[in-house]
Order: C-alpha cells, then sequence, then structure tokens
C-alpha cells in the first residue's frame, strides 16, 4: 500500500501496527443501507475490476455478526455469485460471536445487469421525482431557491425523520398534492389559538408550537418542490414522453417511437434523455436495426459532438445500445459452415433449425422475460393512487424485475415457480441454504411473514425500485430492509460512462 511505502520512507513503519478499519453499509434509513460505492457498477461491470467484491461481501459478514447467519440466499447473476462465494469463505475464516439467530430469514442479492429497464424508466414516485430533478446523494438533497421561495438554496436531509416527507415518498407522484393539501389544512386546524384557555394555550406553546412550525416548514418545501417538478415537466410535454416509453416497452409504434428521439436530438436536448430512449428502444427489441442504429448513434454524434464517442462504445459494451447484426448472422453463419461441413440435405436442414432456434431465443429474450416473469401489468391492477400492483411506481407500465423475483421468495418462500425465467436472465441462478451442523438438515425458517428479507441490489438501485420493494413489503406483511452499493437513476447511469462527466 502507498500508506506503507511513505511510513517506511519516514522511517517510523517498525513503530506502527496497522488495522484494517472495514467501512461497510451507511444507513441511510430505517431500511436502506448503502456502502455509497457509485463507482462500484463501472468498474464491475464495464472494466471487469473485482476490488469491490470484497468490500461488498464483508458487509454482508459485518451484517451476519450484528443480525446472526442468514439460512437461505437466493440470487442471481456473476457478481452475486462472487459475493455469496465469498462472504461464505470470510466467514469460515473468522468467528462469528453473534448472539442473534436468523434475525434475517432470507437474502435476496442480485445484480444490477439483470434489468437495465428499471433503471432507463421514468421514475413517477415522489422521491424517484426529486432523485431525477434536483439529485439525492446520500439521503441529501439541495433545494433551489425556485422552490424555496428564498435568496439561497437549502440542503435537507430526506429521511422517515421528516414525517410529512415520510408520508408521501413512495407516493405516485400525481397523488401528492392531494396529501400536503391535506396535511396544510390539519395544521391549519392545529395552530388555531382563539378558543383555548390560557392552560391549553400555554401546554401549546411549551409542546406542539415547535413541532407544528417543523412540519409546516416541511410542508412549504415539500409543495415548492411538487410545483418546481410540475413546471419543469409541463415544459417537457412529459407525458408524450411518458407515451413513448410505454410503446417502446409494448413494442408498439415503432416509428413514432424512432421520430421522436430523432427530434429530441435534433433539438438538442440534454443527451441523456435521448439516450436513455435509445437503450430503452434496444433492449426491447433486443437490438436496434442496423440502418436504425446508425442514423440514430450518427445524429447522435452530430448533434452532440463526437466526444461522447466513448460513451456510445461503452453502452454497446455493455450490451445497452447494440444493432442486431452483432446478434442475428451469428446463427446464420454458425448454420452456413455446418452445411459446408456435413454436406447432407438432412443434416443441413438439421443445422438451419438449430441456428434459427439460438437466434430466435436471442432475439425474443426481452418478450421472454416480459412474459415469463409478468412485467406488464394488468389494467385493473394499475390503480396508481391506492395501488395494489408495484407496477405503480412505473405509472403501471412495468413491474420491476427486483421487486417480483422478492414477491416470489415472500410468496412462496422460493424461485420454483420462476426458474424457467431466470434461466433468461444474465448470469448464475443462486439457491444457498444453511445446513445445520448437528442434523445434516436444511434449516428452517419459521414464521416466515414476521421475519425480515435482505434484498441486496449490486451495481445500483432506483428510488422507484426501492418504493416497490417497500409496498411489497406492506401488501404481504413482511419487513424488507434494503441494502446496495449506490443510488442510481437512469441519467447518472449515462454519466459514469462519459468520460467527461464521471
Amino acid at each position: 500500500f502507498r500508506s506503507e511505502l511513505v511510513l517506511e520512507r519516514e522511517g517510523v513503519y517498525g513503530y506502527i501496527t496497522q488495522i484494517e478499519l472495514p467501512i461497510c453499509f451507511f444507513a441511510l434509513d430505517k431500511d436502506l443501507f448503502s456502502l455509497e460505492l457509485p463507482d462500484f457498477f463501472n468498474a464491475f461491470y464495464l472494466k471487469g475490476d473485482l476490488s469491490y467484491i470484497h468490500t461488498a461481501a464483508t458487509a454482508l459478514v459485518q451484517l451476519c455478526k450484528i443480525c446472526g447467519p442468514i439460512p437461505k440466499i437466493f440470487g442471481q447473476g456473476r457478481c452475486a455469485e462472487m459475493v455469496v462465494d465469498l462472504m461464505k469463505q470470510i466467514s469460515e475464516e473468522t468467528v462469528n460471536d453473534s448472539q442473534q439467530t436468523d434475525r434475517i430469514s432470507h437474502l435476496i442479492i442480485l445484480d444490477r445487469d439483470i434489468d437495465f429497464v428499471s433503471v432507463l424508466l421514468s421514475q413517477l414516485t415522489y422521491e424517484g421525482m426529486l432523485d431525477e430533478a434536483f439529485g439525492i446523494n446520500s439521503s441529501r438533497i439541495i433545494f433551489p431557491k425556485e422552490v424555496t421561495g428564498k435568496d439561497d438554496a437549502i440542503k435537507v436531509v430526506l429521511n422517515s425523520n421528516d414525517l410529512i416527507f415520510a408520508e408521501i415518498r413512495n407516493s405516485f407522484f400525481a397523488s401528492v398534492f392531494g396529501v400536503l393539501s391535506s396535511r396544510a389544512k390539519e395544521l391549519q386546524t392545529k395552530s388555531e389559538t382563539r378558543n383555548m384557555s390560557v392552560a391549553d394555550m400555554k401546554n401549546f406553546v411549551t409542546n406542539d408550537m415547535k413541532k407544528i412550525r417543523q412540519l409546516q416548514s416541511s410542508l412549504s418545501l415539500h409543495i415548492g418542490a411538487c410545483e418546481a417538478i410540475m413546471e419543469k415537466k409541463s415544459q417537457d410535454n412529459f407525458q408524450e414522453h411518458l407515451q413513448i416509453e410505454r410503446d417502446i416497452i409494448e413494442n408498439q409504434n415503432a416509428k413514432d417511437c424512432i421520430d421522436y428521439i430523432e427530434d429530441l436530438i435534433n433539438q438538442q436536448e440534454p443527451y441523456t434523455i435521448a439516450l436513455r430512449l435509445m437503450c430503452l428502444l434496444s433492449i426491447a427489441q433486443d437490438g436496434l436495426l442496423p440502418s436504425e442504429y446508425k442514423s440514430l448513434a450518427t445524429q447522435f454524434r452530430q448533434s452532440y459532438g463526437c466526444k461522447y464517442l466513448p460513451l456510445l462504445y461503452n453502452l454497446k459494451k455493455l450490451g445497452l445500445l447494440v444493432e442486431q447484426s452483432s446478434l442475428l448472422p451469428s446463427g446464420q453463419t454458425t448454420a452456413g459452415k455446418i452445411v459446408e461441413k456435413v454436406g447432407r440435405v438432412g443434416a443441413s436442414r438439421i443445422a438451419e433449425k438449430v441456428a434459427t432456434a439460438v437466434t430466435l431465443t436471442k432475439y425474443s429474450s426481452f418478450k421472454s422475460i416480459l412474459r415469463k416473469f409478468n412485467l406488464i401489468p394488468n389494467e385493473q391492477d394499475s390503480d396508481l393512487r391506492n395501488p395494489k400492483s408495484v407496477s405503480y411506481v412505473f405509472g403501471g407500465r412495468y413491474v420491476p424485475l427486483i421487486a417480483r423475483v422478492t414477491e416470489q421468495v415472500i410468496v412462496h418462500g422460493s424461485l420454483k415457480n420462476i426458474e424457467d425465467g431466470m434461466k433468461l436472465l444474465p448470469g448464475k441462478t443462486i439457491m444457498n441454504f444453511q445446513v445445520d451442523k448437528d442434523s445434516g438438515t436444511v434449516r428452517p425458517t419459521t414464521d416466515f411473514v414476521s421475519k425480515t428479507v435482505l434484498v441486496y441490489a449490486l451495481g445500483g438501485i432506483t428510488f422507484a425500485e426501492i418504493a416497490a420493494l417497500r409496498h411489497l413489503g406492506q401488501l404481504n406483511g413482511c419487513r424488507i430492509l434494503i441494502a446496495t452499493t449506490s443510488i442510481i437513476n437512469g441519467t447518472s447511469l449515462l454519466k459514469m460512462f462519459t468520460p467527461s462527466e464521471k
């Protein structure tokens, strides 16, 4: 380490004992923990750097020392597999002196690359829209003067200690104004002192006035934030943008979607807006047609400049923005080679069928994932103000995959019902059960509903997904803790790969 070289150069190395300070999860809220490593995604998924795997695994080990061993582990992805394997290795090498047993009944650990759609879609919860509009860093947000109504911006901590924010943070944005209006009337009523006796007024001043003023201050900020967001979205034709996102996911009106993206590019809207839709379209169609890819990439480069060429390259490397030609010809070429080598009519037909099957599997993977996991909700489940489906976080258009996998574990205690779907996702499926040392059998988890489930997102998680998991816990009467490497959104994800804007 560099520190050791400095100590040695100064001649004090032999007098100093070095110990490790494991910096693990930061508690952003009562149910939300983060490593605050925004570089994790870029390092692992783009560069193949495994440096952070140890940090992610150590954080779990430290948690197990507090909460006890986790009996059942489910997961998906290459990173998840590495973290679980290293966690087990570290646990075997260290003594767990925790007196707690099974305070966390299940761990669900998932790679970010199993579902990029949830990152690219517009978030429609209040907290998600705050993050998209102003940016939330380590639970802190800076409200500009157009929100505060004052000359200076204000930095505010957003967590469940703010009672107003706690009530509206996970709500569908359109329903937030109604809640704020209702709370404003309640505070107005509580502030009335005209009919109070002297004793009541003394008690009010001593106990209630400070609390009411704090609530009024919070209420004023959140009303101002809602107004600022609504004004910005009305200028940006937000409803049209949401309709384009829906059309892309449902594979409808492809030409209109392309035209809309081209308009964004040619009008030089923020590059991340157009690029999010381009990536979403590429994922939904399992790659753009070569002509579409070339046209959009050329227009993007001409409009925003060649400085974004590394960004386009990185997105292609990740498979977020690719052309179908990189998928389709491989099967055809393989079939041609088989036909040349075998030279028989029957064999050639078989080879063609095999190659076609491989090609179709790749081409229809997104549609298959939608179908296997039922990610497009029914219209009757899309009550956005009183939601019964977690799809409300995206306006009833899409169910976050992380929530669907978690739901299977909560309801069924396993991934058995979605095993076929899990095979379509990147990486390996993890089902790891702790074995009792005495009996040699899998340790049961009794009274499952009253237990706590930990969902660990490697590579980042959005506030929309967090809201979906919280709502899922409420619907099923189960406590869900959420851990992640960092909080992200579609814009921050793209900026990770932009050399000049890291």
